[in-house]
């Protein structure tokens, strides 16, 4: 053995140091500082940001102050993205059990007049960076699938993988954008210690069948074109949010029909492979499945 190779802690040591490098990158990059949080004045600002974002009822807490202090006193993840002194982002996560190495981000937003300048990606890889130093290299969370731009961010630019689908996860949420629909949810895991980005490789031929699909707008579910199909693709809208707004009775009807392609898809045995930008969830056989059609 040489002294060239290095020690599993040293490797991760490396992983960590460019993990940390690509996190200053990405912050100025998109003219924000990022850092963990502390102070109950920062509390509460962060606290009251998340409101904003969520347009929360009356513009209550969606967490409280005090928690957030108390969960950063425990050794857990807040952070905010200031731009100057203004805070523009802030990202929350808590640990799982000791032996799964893992944390959950439970919530990140950012402020709407800096959505799209590569804020909440500053925050995740800041967020990504600080798990490595801990340790920890898996990170969990969820996000609502019928929101094709965090669909996009997630599963292709991140890399993650989908794990389930979590249907009316949360139950009944009072804040003006999940106000009145079941709150399913997509769980996701990604592995800090792999670069992130796309997991598949580049020239990886289309879905050869779509389950559902996106009509002008209104979803048309097509189960019976599975056939013998390797590969299918899940369509949604391009921008449901909007949809909910100007078309709700339309948007009503993502809810159900998702549930039933993808849900029922991953219940199944199919693995997502990848989000495209076009609006689509690639999904692919997993082996014994893909076996058993045979």
């Amino acid at each position: 053995m040489t002294g060239a190779l290095l020690t599993s802690q040293a490797r991760l040591d490396q992983i960590a140091s460019r993990a940390e490098a690509q996190a200053q990158a990405l912050a100025v990059a998109s003219g924000v500082s990022v850092r963990t949080l502390h102070d109950p004045t920062d509390m509460e600002l962060a606290s009251a940001l998340l409101a904003t974002i969520w347009k929360a009822k009356g513009n209550e807490p969606l967490i409280d102050p005090g928690f957030l202090v108390a969960l950063a006193h425990a050794h857990n993840y807040v952070a905010g993205a200031y731009r100057g002194t203004e805070l523009v982002g802030v990202c929350v996560g808590f640990f799982h059990p000791p032996p799964d190495r893992t944390l959950h981000s439970h919530i990140a937003g950012v402020r709407g007049g800096s959505i799209g300048a590569g804020v909440g990606k500053a925050l995740k890889h800041h967020e990504r960076a600080w798990c490595l130093r801990r340790g920890t290299d898996t990170m969990t969370w969820t996000f609502d699938p019928l929101v094709a731009r965090n669909a996009y961010f997630n599963i292709h630019r991140l890399g993650t993988a989908a794990m389930n689908y979590l249907p009316n996860f949360y139950g009944e949420m009072t804040d003006s954008i999940n106000r009145g629909q079941d709150s399913d949810r997509m769980l996701l895991a990604w592995d800090l210690l792999r670069e992130p980005g796309a997991r598949i490789a580049a020239g990886t031929p289309e879905p050869e069948a779509c389950v559902l699909h996106n009509e002008d707008g209104v979803p048309h579910l097509s189960p019976d074109s599975l056939g013998s199909a390797q590969r299918v693709r899940v369509e949604i809208p391009s921008d449901i949010e909007t949809m909910r707004i100007e078309h709700p009775d339309r948007a009503a009807c993502w809810r159900p029909a998702l549930r039933d392609a993808l849900a029922t898809l991953m219940n199944d045995g199919w693995q997502v492979t990848d989000f495209a930008r076009q609006g689509h969830y690639s999904l692919e056989r997993t082996p014994a499945r893909a076996h058993s059609q045979h």
